[in-house]
């Protein structure tokens, strides 16, 4: 007598009887061992590609044009928050500080060379790339902080509360927007050689005429913000 066992033949010797409903619980058995461990290699890679894709999702950077300007807002909110008002130096000030802040953040995330950064689109981020990018954002700060502070100048001028554009102390701005920068960019490393955080100074860039001149200009809270 032949009877099937998973579709392949069992040919039994004449006189021994089979109980069919073992066979068939055996074969039920089989089948839900398969599924079972079919199921747990799926779990075992979801796991996996979960892994995988939340330590992608950790390294990568969203380079956003916003963040050197939110840093800074930030800043001088505590700093109106604390003195009640704030003027041209202390705008000035918080961009080197945002600068440097950001810059420090660039550098520990490359401090493990084994470590790899991505972009968004997935392609290699490298530290190089994002100093650039930083770089990008100061410069553009540093141009909407001219454009207005002339374009208050402008109306004030136009209004006859000052005499005339302050041009030269617009550009002196711009000057002392960059030392601020590499102030605070020496700063840093002075700070983190002495096991020190990198903290607001108070520094003088430039001459205070200038910043007479500029905080003369209107509110500024309500222009930087």
């Amino acid at each position: 007598m032949a009877i099937s066992i998973s579709n392949y033949p069992v040919y039994l010797q004449d006189g021994l009887k089979l109980d069919r409903d073992c066979l068939k619980s055996q074969e039920r058995q089989n089948e839900g061992r398969k599924v079972f461990d079919r199921d747990s290699l799926k779990v075992s890679q979801l796991s996996k590609n979960r892994k995988i894709l939340t330590d992608r999702i950790k390294h990568t950077v969203v380079q956003s044009a916003a963040s050197l300007s939110n840093m800074r807002a930030g800043i001088l909110k505590e700093i109106g928050e604390e003195k009640g008002q704030y003027g041209y130096s202390d705008v000035v000030n918080a961009c080197g500080l945002s600068y440097a802040k950001l810059y420090s953040e660039i550098e520990k995330r490359y401090d493990n060379e084994q470590e790899r950064y991505y972009n968004a689109d997935d392609t290699l981020l490298t530290k190089e790339e994002e100093i650039e990018w930083l770089d990008m954002q100061y410069e553009q700060e540093v141009e909407w902080q001219k454009s207005c502070a002339r374009i208050a100048a402008q109306g004030q001028a136009f209004q006859g509360n000052i005499p005339e554009m302050p041009t030269k102390e617009i550009e002196e701005l711009e000057d002392a927007f960059y030392q601020a920068r590499d102030a605070y960019m020496k700063l840093y490393n002075e700070s983190k050689q002495a096991g020190r955080p990198l903290a607001l100074q108070n520094f003088a860039f430039a001459n205070s005429r200038m910043y007479e001149m500029l905080d003369r200009l209107g509110n500024l809270q309500e222009r930087v913000k």
